[in-house]
């Protein structure tokens, strides 16, 4: 199993528990996100990262 990294240029949807986002490079992943991710957040291996967050 791979897992895409990258930035985040949108949400789509937000439950509490987890997330489903579009990376710049145009490709949506499925994360677990105990917060709302906000655009310009790192998927970092299938994780949303606390720590690269600008």
């Amino acid at each position: 199993m791979t897992y895409k990294s990258g930035r985040i240029a949108s949400v789509i949807r937000w439950n509490g528990v987890s997330a489903r986002v579009r990376l710049k490079d145009g490709s949506r992943v499925t994360t677990k996100a105990s917060y709302r991710p906000r655009v310009g957040d790192w998927v970092v291996e299938g994780e949303l990262s606390c720590e690269q967050v600008s």
